[in-house]
């Protein structure tokens, strides 16, 4: 009986309460849609939505984990966003 209650334990799949629902490990999907408007020309809202996968950051995403890339690397880089984006909201407060 000990085995069988142990493999209920590790068993992630055992009585979920969605059983169509999957666990996703890893990679975040992204559900982008962007429906054409009436009157919408398709040039538009192919735009729509490129606009909307650069907000989301799809294509960075996938680039990110197309090769490894060193921890030291990563923060490097994220604080050169963060000075960016000082420097950015600076320039707009000396504006205003």
């Amino acid at each position: 009986m000990s085995y069988r209650r142990n493999n209920r334990r590790n068993n992630r799949n055992h009585r979920r309460s969605n059983p169509n629902k999957r666990f996703s490990i890893g990679k975040k999907t992204s559900h982008v849609t962007t429906y054409a408007k009436d009157n919408e020309h398709p040039e538009r809202t192919i735009r729509r939505f490129l606009k909307k996968c650069k907000k989301e950051r799809v294509i960075e995403r996938s680039r990110e984990y197309d090769y490894y890339e060193k921890p030291s690397v990563k923060r490097t880089r994220a604080k050169a966003r963060r000075k960016a984006l000082i420097e950015k909201a600076n320039r707009e407060n000396q504006s205003k």
